[in-house]
């Protein structure tokens, strides 16, 4: 299928392209930076972003990927507590084509007195994943997964109820993250951290089916607001006057080719997001949560936006694929796969993990977002697993 638009997997950022935030990733070097957190409507380091106080999430961390193909380093995700064993993250988080896992760890820092490592045993994809990878990329289906891990999580550690209503849409979402950071109008310019969550808001308006055509709503939608009309993404790829050349009249008008335009003529409600609170996803928030009234509504899956060459009129504030104003995101829909993510806790993990030995000593507790404490934090870190490449999965 054509589209006129990029996509990129959740465990990153989001480009002009079609790709999940964690299929397609930035390749930094961890040991001296690591990559991914949430994208700001101000300076990511002010304390009304972090995963802290009120907002706590002490379940919500980061979790580390190695692959047996890759024998240095590995990538940074998120990921959520949902029982005392068991974890969920995206699927894109934990497959690699031709790959397999080596070790996952997962990384809890929030609410801790010193960063707390856990290593898995197992985890478990949703079939439609990998079912529809070859056909839909970035935008595959079922990107949800559930890590075993091989301990219980340390009394005190929250777990979280699934969001299992139909009714997602209009209702404030709290989205949570450990990817790359930066501000609206720049993107994802700063590193990842394990050790520092994000935190902030933003509002589920619609699905990807319209674009996709394959009748399957398990995809929520979010844009990144910069609290005017210009960059509202929502309005502009969902308002009645969209018109592009019908190249392609079998697709939906955002999915077709040609020279674009499009005209807000109020068809489309012009919801202008949350001011200083409103949050985008980047590279390294995949696999992260969404809350609903406490209860996880969505998993960070992919990000897109428009080409700038050939659309008038768009709202991508930097005109690429980074996570800046004006670009969209998407979510696994929790509801649509509540039933599958409960199958999975409740039996052993289909994809068991091989025994390593026991990580050495616990890293120091994390005390300020800095770059400088990032950096020594994450050598840290890397010193007690693999030291090498870290990438973000977006």
């Amino acid at each position: 299928m054509k589209r006129s638009f990029f996509a990129r997997a959740a465990g990153a950022a989001l480009l002009l392209c079609s790709l999940p935030y964690a299929t397609v990733w930035a390749d930094e070097l961890v040991g001296i930076d690591s990559d991914p957190l949430l994208v700001t409507a101000r300076n990511p380091q002010d304390p009304l972003y972090a995963n802290a106080g009120a907002n706590l999430r002490t379940g919500v961390g980061s979790i580390f990927v190695e692959f047996n193909g890759i024998p240095v380093g590995g990538f940074i995700c998120t990921a959520s507590a949902i029982s005392p064993r068991h974890i969920l993250t995206a699927a894109h988080c934990v497959l690699e084509s031709g790959d397999s896992v080596r070790r996952i760890r997962f990384v809890l820092s929030a609410g801790q007195p010193s960063p707390l490592l856990l290593d898995a045993v197992g985890f478990t994809v949703h079939p439609d994943y990998e079912f529809f990878l070859p056909f839909l990329g970035a935008f595959a289906h079922g990107d949800v997964a559930v890590i075993e891990l091989a301990v219980d999580l340390p009394a005190g550690v929250e777990t979280y109820e699934l969001y299992t209503g139909s009714d997602e849409f209009g209702q404030t979402a709290r989205h949570y993250g450990h990817g790359r950071s930066g501000t609206g109008n720049k993107g994802a310019t700063g590193p990842a951290d394990f050790f520092y969550g994000r935190t902030g808001l933003n509002r589920y308006e619609q699905v990807l089916e319209p674009f996709l055509g394959t009748g399957i709503e398990d995809q929520l939608l979010h844009d990144f607001d910069s609290g005017g009309r210009k960059h509202n993404a929502m309005e502009w790829w969902f308002t009645s006057r969209f018109a592009c050349h019908p190249e392609n009249p079998n697709n939906p008008p955002q999915a077709q080719d040609g020279q674009c335009t499009t005209f807000k003529d109020g068809s489309y409600p012009d919801f202008k997001g949350f001011g200083n609170l409103e949050t985008g996803v980047a590279p390294g928030d995949s696999g992260g949560p969404s809350f609903i009234d406490g209860k996880i509504a969505g998993v960070h899956s992919f990000g897109f936006t428009h080409f700038c060459e050939g659309v008038t009129n768009g709202t991508d504030f930097t005109c690429g694929l980074d996570s800046s104003y004006g670009e969209m995101s998407g979510d696994t829909r929790v509801s649509y796969y509540a039933g599958w993510i409960a199958g999975a806790v409740g039996n052993p993990a289909e994809r068991p993990i091989p025994e390593l030995p026991p990580l050495a000593a616990p890293v120091e507790p994390a005390t300020a977002p800095a770059a400088a404490a990032t950096n020594a934090r994450a050598r840290e870190f890397m010193s007690n697993t693999v030291s090498g490449t870290m990438r973000a999965r977006f």
